[in-house]
């Protein structure tokens, strides 16, 4: 194997084990804990956060500072995301080696299938707490395909079976109990995979750029996310066709505005039970 076989390998191979990905994407940290008890000297497992850099066809484009885990799919669906491809097929490659302070992740697309309309270099890197940093024009901000989305079933009990099963597909959260999580299920509320990043945006393309990767129907199922539902989170499943989100909590109202123009349906966890929301 040559450096560049053996980089892809280790970095992206995690994919196929959760354990090894969840051990490698967390370090040891001490410090003494101050409590009812008294103070005590513990360890704790904190995430990775490390620069990412997004290339395509060795140009930079963008750096995210996400977890190192996952990298062929969270270039593939950032990619998606971003609309600079139509498609996981227009990428012919994916290279993911160690870089300066962090990873660089290169993605081979012919030129021709490029969205130059999109292919504008961010000012700044992309923070985990958001997916905007760098972004220069408030029209690139806020971005819906014209089309609506294909809709699949979302349903109460659907919503509360893959809620109840979603710990037991974060491994990393297991482990440092701080990244999110995004979760392709099926109808009837199946969590089928999973996909985990310390930034919530960054969970997604993730999950985008797999289920692309494994030519998923977006209409087939819908998505799980541990974290609260912005507006970023409805802008990609719509831009990915994916058609109804489900979030722990409620909806801020232009991530329900964004929803409703895509006809894209949106659940939300309640102490009462799940959260539907009305889509006129």
């Amino acid at each position: 194997m040559s450096i560049r076989e053996i980089s892809k390998s280790r970095l992206s191979g995690e994919s196929r084990n959760p354990s090894l990905r969840a051990s490698r994407t967390s370090k040891p940290v001490t410090g003494t804990l101050h409590s009812l008890g008294g103070p005590a000297r513990v360890t704790w497992q904190v995430p990775e956060e490390v620069p990412i850099a997004i290339l395509f066809n060795s140009a930079p484009y963008a750096v995210m500072m996400a977890t190192p885990a996952d990298l062929d799919d969270f270039a593939t669906g950032f990619a998606l995301a971003e609309g600079i491809v139509a498609g996981a097929s227009d990428i012919r490659g994916i290279l993911a080696l160690p870089s300066e302070q962090g990873l660089a992740v290169d993605l081979a697309v012919d030129e021709e299938k490029l969205n130059r309309d999109r292919m504008v270099k961010r000012s700044l890197e992309g923070r985990v707490g958001c997916g905007l940093c760098g972004i220069e024009d408030i029209k690139d901000a806020i971005r819906i395909p014209s089309g609506k989305v294909r809709q699949a079933g979302l349903s109460q009990q659907a919503v509360a079976r893959a809620y109840e099963a979603l710990p037991r597909h974060q491994p990393m959260n297991a482990v440092n109990r701080t990244v999110h999580a995004a979760a392709w299920c099926s109808v009837d509320g199946e969590i089928l995979f999973s996909r985990e990043d310390v930034g919530r945006h960054n969970a997604l393309d993730k999950l985008i750029g797999a289920m692309a990767r494994k030519a998923i129907d977006p209409a087939s199922g819908f998505v799980l996310m541990s974290s609260r539902c912005s507006f970023e989170l409805v802008q990609k499943c719509a831009i990915a066709g994916i058609g109804a989100l489900a979030t722990v909590s409620a909806p801020t109202a232009l991530a329900l505005s964004l929803a409703k123009q895509a006809h894209l349906k949106l659940a939300a966890l309640s102490q009462r039970g799940v959260m539907i929301f009305d889509e006129d």
